[in-house]
């Protein structure tokens, strides 16, 4: 219980010591930071979603090339 607090408490000081000092302005800051993230998020989706794609295409001349077949076509 106590660890679990002090990482709170940690967390919670780290993100106080990144945002703003005026209390006025945190809701500011907060809808920045979640728009922020959000375009991150979207934007790491994207580049999984294409390494994915890339990786099974990998996958299907590996196995074409195993069975002796010419590489399907991308």
């Amino acid at each position: 219980m106590r660890l679990k607090t002090l990482a709170l408490l940690g967390a919670g000081a780290w993100a106080y010591s990144k945002g703003p000092r005026d209390p006025r302005e945190w809701p500011g800051h907060l809808a920045e930071q979640a728009a922020l993230l959000r375009a991150q998020g979207t934007e790491a989706l994207a580049a999984a979603k294409q390494a994915s794609a890339r990786r099974q295409q990998e996958i299907d001349r590996e196995i074409a090339a195993a069975m002796g077949r010419d590489a399907p076509a991308e």
